[in-house]
């Protein structure tokens, strides 16, 4: 436990991954809504699908948005504390 978090948790590449699973959703859904208009309908494969994009969008959001704050704030507590060597607080 003498690591803060911030050297512990690779924030970066988590961020990355999630970014990149919100954009695939937000593409995803675009060729879902283009394939149901090309059927003339809500198809339940086109319903199904875009619940399932729907889904991933909006945990990959909350999960981006919880990263980032906690990412910030491991920052600021990381950074609050005297740095070795030095003579100041």
């Amino acid at each position: 436990m003498g690591e803060p978090l911030v050297d512990r948790v690779n924030f970066a590449r988590i961020v990355t991954v999630l970014a990149i699973v919100f954009g695939i959703s937000i593409g995803m859904c675009g060729l879902t809504a283009v394939f149901s208009s090309r059927l003339g309908g809500a198809e339940s494969i086109a319903v199904a699908l875009g619940f399932i994009e729907l889904i991933a969008m909006g945990l990959s959001a909350l999960g981006l948005v919880l990263t980032v704050v906690v990412w910030v704030i491991a920052s600021i507590f990381k950074g609050s504390g005297a740095a070795p060597g030095s003579d100041g607080p």
